[in-house]
């Protein structure tokens, strides 16, 4: 960015952070939902066959784990491109756009309150702001989405007599389980976002400024490596905050994906979900899917924020 706006600038730079993170966000989530499906499904899986085995013929069972070629083959082949890796993809994208924009407002009123600290201080700031307004909107997406992208591992596995159509699946839950479901894992939500923005935050802004300093130079110090440099600084502080977080992030997609009480425990409590998974799937549970979240959230990040620094030059331009 430009001298003014690392200096956080006023309430224009805020209202360009709603505006420039929702644009930002739409084309780069689209791209990746498919990874993000296969994560979510990855992660529900291994808890589907532990407590649904007697209700299916084992044979039938998803399986939790495969390589990722067979894992391509199979979802294409049984379901299809579209019910195979784009399930809920309408939902997810029209989250998208008031959850970025609040994301991309809090980021920047954090930088605006901070301006003139450190860039730890800066990033831990600004993410924590950022993630608390934008879980608000997250949320009910996120109930809604990640149902819809297991609703196939489900009916496989016995828990539910159909796949359901969005509207369908939105008026089951409001009926069965209260609006309040909706806002199932909020806090959640934000025990895991809120370190990984501080984590890809403080990261980002960090290696950034290294990069800038000439402190760390992986590419020649050109304009033409800016772009490069940006989406290496982003790609890097991605994936160490989602291999960091990615515990949470299996019982936050497990409380929000599958339906409230079909598994006994489920939304209990951290500690005794914890105790529970360790006792019956070991450490590997708690990084069920990992490979899937790295491979969706890096490039996902990479593109948002490469978008929004580049809407960000013309801003400040």
């Amino acid at each position: 960015m430009t001298a003014r706006g690392e200096e956080g600038g006023g309430l224009g730079r805020v209202a360009f952070g709603a505006v420039g993170g929702a644009m930002a966000d739409v084309v780069p989530r689209l791209v990746t939902y498919p990874l993000e499906t296969l994560k979510s499904r990855s992660i529900v899986t291994p808890v589907l066959n532990k407590q649904l085995k007697l209700n299916k013929d084992p044979a039938q069972l998803p399986k939790p784990r495969l390589a990722w070629r067979e894992t391509l083959s199979r979802t294409y082949q049984t379901l299809g491109l579209w019910r195979g890796f784009f399930p809920g993809v309408h939902v997810a994208l029209l989250g998208t756009i008031p959850g970025s924009a609040a994301y991309f407002f809090g980021y920047e009123v954090g930088k605006m309150a901070t301006a003139g600290h450190s860039p730890a201080v800066q990033g831990a700031v600004s993410g924590v702001a950022a993630q608390l307004i934008a879980n608000v909107f997250h949320t009910p997406i996120d109930n809604v989405k990640e149902r819809a992208q297991v609703q196939e591992s489900v009916v496989r596995a016995g828990g539910q007599k159909r796949v359901y159509s969005t509207s369908e699946l939105v008026r089951r839950v409001a009926r069965e389980e209260g609006l309040g479901a909706f806002m199932r894992g909020y806090w959640r939500g934000n025990l895991l976002w809120m370190p990984w923005s501080v984590l890809y935050v403080s990261g980002y802004e960090h290696l950034k400024r290294s990069t800038a300093e000439g402190v760390w130079t992986p590419f020649e110090d050109s304009e033409d490596s800016r772009t490069l440099r940006l989406g290496a600084c982003s790609a890097a502080s991605s994936a160490a905050a989602c291999v960091l977080t990615h515990p949470i992030d299996v019982l936050k997609t497990r409380m929000q994906a599958l339906p409230a009480g079909l598994v006994p425990g489920n939304g209990l409590g951290l500690a005794t979900e914890v105790r529970r998974l360790l006792r019956a799937e070991g450490v590997s549970g708690l990084f069920a899917g990992l490979p899937f979240r790295v491979a969706q959230l890096s490039p996902a990040t990479v593109m948002t924020w490469m978008i929004y620094e580049k809407l960000a030059e013309r801003f400040a331009g």
